[in-house]
Formats: structure tokens, C-alpha cells, sequence
């Protein structure tokens, strides 16, 4: 008898769900804002949000990466 909660792979596959999940729904909610103040004037204020929401997806799309790169997806 162990006494581990969940097999290695279990782990894994855990972390992952939970790091991918994360990551691609911070890239989702960035896209969306982004093409909402799409058409917003060009004050620096909104030129901060749209780098700041770029910055994000590529964040989330680094992360789902990085997941699918650990599971050899890739």
C-alpha cells in the first residue's frame, strides 16, 4: 500500500489540466478584450490595455505550448 493520493501520472496530467486550463483561459479573456476596444480611441490609456492584453495571449499561448510540449503533443 503507498500512500500517494494519485500516481505520478495522475499528477501529471492534473498539473497540466490545471496550468493549460489556465493558460488558455487567460488567452481567451485577453483576445476577447482586445477586439472589444478594438475601435476605441487611440489615447495612451487604451494604447497601455491593448499592450497589456497582447502581453497576455502571448502568455496563455505560451503556456498551452509549454503543456502540449510536456505531454509530446508537439
Amino acid at each position: 500500500m503507498t500512500d500517494q493520493i494519485l500516481s505520478d501520472e495522475g499528477f501529471r496530467w492534473f498539473l497540466t489540466i490545471l496550468t493549460g486550463g489556465l493558460a488558455g483561459s487567460w488567452a481567451v479573456y485577453d483576445t476577447i478584450s482586445l477586439i472589444r476596444i478594438r475601435g476605441k480611441d487611440r489615447t495612451p490609456v487604451n494604447g497601455d490595455r491593448r499592450f497589456g492584453y497582447v502581453i497576455g495571449i502571448v502568455i496563455g499561448v505560451i503556456g498551452v505550448w509549454g503543456c502540449l510540449r510536456f505531454h509530446g503533443v508537439v
